[in-house]
């Protein structure tokens, strides 16, 4: 499976995608290396789906701990904010790390998708 993009998920509580992402932006590349650890994605596929352009923000605005419970959901989102964004079908199988607001330094839960051909 080739990585295609990559969707971060967050509750839309936190602020619209632009704020949030702005929140994020110091973290981005710890995350993005926890990708590549994680066996994810390359490091290689990473640099191309940046150069393309092909990460995306997601907010959740209803049962957002609901979805939080139910991977199947959490992968139909993303994927649907994928296509959404590119009007490109990606693969049903999307692979997802999980980060606790709890324990995340930017104080709030992430879900971090990569989406695949």
């Amino acid at each position: 499976m080739e990585p295609i993009g990559i969707v971060f998920l967050f509750n839309m509580k936190e602020g619209t995608p632009q704020d949030v992402s702005k929140k994020f932006s110091d973290y981005f590349s710890s995350v993005t290396e926890n990708l590549v650890r994680q066996g994810l994605l390359e490091l290689v596929k990473l640099k191309e789906i940046m150069d393309e352009n092909k990460i995306f923000w997601g907010g959740i605005k209803k049962d957002f701990e609901k979805v939080l419970q139910n991977n199947e959901m959490i992968g139909d989102l993303a994927w649907q904010v994928f296509k959404n964004h590119t009007n490109i079908e990606p693969s049903e199988d999307v692979k997802c790390l999980i980060y606790d607001g709890e324990k995340a330094p930017w104080n709030f839960t992430l879900m971090v998708c990569v989406l695949y051909k």
